[in-house]
C-alpha cells in the first residue's frame, strides 16, 4: 500500500457569485445524471455474516477499462487540526492517466470520455449530487475554452492559472457559487491539456458543505497522475 501526504485544500473566504449560462451553450455547467446507489444494501453486502466488522482491502483488477481499481493507496489528510489516515482506490482513468479517491464517501460511474464521483448524503437537496466530474473537451486551447465560459456567463467569474494534481499539471481555473445561502451550490472549473488531449474537471457542491467536502473533492484532484513513461 502507497502512503502520501495531502495537505487541506484553500477555502476561498468570501463566496462568489454564478458564471452559469442559458440554453444551450458550449459554457454551461450542468449536473450529471446519476444514479443513487442503495448504500445500506450494499453495506450490508460487503459486510456478510459479522455485519461489517472486518474490513477488506480493496481488491486488485488488471484492466485498462476507465474505473478499473487498480489498487489501494493510504492517503493523510487534515480534518479539524489532526492527521486522518484514509484509504483510497487507485483507478484507471481516459488515455493513460490514474487518480484515486475515497469509495466511502464518494461513488463512481465511468465511460470512455468521462468520470464522475459523486456523494448525495451532503446538502439540503438529496436529489442532486456533490461531484468530481473529469471529462474529455473539444476546443483549440484551455485558454480559449476558458474564454467562453466566462464569455458565455451572466456573471462575473474568478479566473486564475494553476496547477493541478501531483505532476503539477497547468491548468486554468474558473470559480463561482449561484449564491450566497447555505443551500447555494458553488462550482470550481479546471480546464488543461495533457498529450494532445484537452478536459474539463467539475467540482460541484453546496456552500454549506464546501468546507469539508471541498476538501475532499480537491483530494481527488490533486492524486491525478499521467503516465509519463
Amino acid at each position: 500500500m502507497r502512503r502520501r501526504i495531502l495537505l487541506p485544500c484553500l477555502i476561498l473566504s468570501a463566496v462568489l457569485y454564478g458564471c452559469g449560462g442559458e440554453g444551450d451553450k458550449t459554457g454551461e455547467v450542468t449536473v450529471p445524471e446519476v444514479q443513487q446507489a442503495d448504500q445500506t444494501e450494499q453495506a450490508e453486502e460487503s459486510g456478510g455474516e459479522n455485519g461489517g466488522a472486518e474490513e477488506q482491502p480493496a481488491p486488485v483488477i488488471v484492466g485498462t477499462e476507465p474505473g478499473t481499481v487498480l489498487g489501494e493507496e493510504e492517503v493523510i489528510l487534515m480534518q479539524e487540526g489532526e492527521s486522518v489516515s484514509v484509504p483510497y482506490n487507485r483507478i484507471q482513468g481516459m488515455d493513460g492517466f490514474t487518480i484515486a479517491y475515497d469509495p466511502e464517501t464518494f461513488s463512481l460511474e465511468a465511460s470512455e470520455k468521462e468520470l464522475c464521483f459523486y456523494a448525495y448524503s451532503y446538502g439540503a437537496d438529496s436529489e442532486t449530487p456533490v461531484f468530481v466530474k473529469i471529462s474529455e473537451t473539444d476546443g483549440d486551447s484551455a485558454e480559449s475554452l476558458a474564454d467562453q465560459y466566462v464569455a458565455d456567463s451572466n456573471e462575473e467569474c474568478l479566473v486564475e492559472e494553476v496547477t493541478i494534481g501531483e505532476g503539477e499539471y497547468p491548468a486554468t481555473w474558473i470559480s463561482y457559487s449561484e449564491g450566497t445561502d447555505n443551500n447555494s451550490r458553488t462550482c470550481d472549473l479546471y480546464i488543461f491539456r495533457y498529450n494532445e488531449k484537452l478536459y474539463t474537471v467539475q467540482m460541484d457542491c453546496f456552500v454549506e458543505a464546501y468546507e469539508g467536502m471541498g476538501a475532499k473533492q480537491e483530494s481527488i484532484l490533486s492524486a491525478l497522475r499521467f503516465d509519463e513513461g
